[in-house]
């Protein structure tokens, strides 16, 4: 049980660490998520491209 919260968590964190750095690399740190064809924001870190680059 422990090992799958921990996979679980462990998941979570490399999206989370995934998407900041896709920010960081469309120029805005400050944002938590960035779609990786136009570099706008995006709002949650599940996703990598927006509605209109999909």
């Amino acid at each position: 049980m422990f090992e799958s919260q921990y996979n679980d968590e462990m998941e979570a964190e490399v999206k989370r660490l995934e998407a900041q750095l896709r920010a960081i690399n469309a120029g805005h740190p400050e944002w938590i998520n960035a779609c990786t064809v136009c570099g706008c924001e995006l709002t949650i870190v599940d996703t990598v491209k927006c509605e209109k680059c999909q």
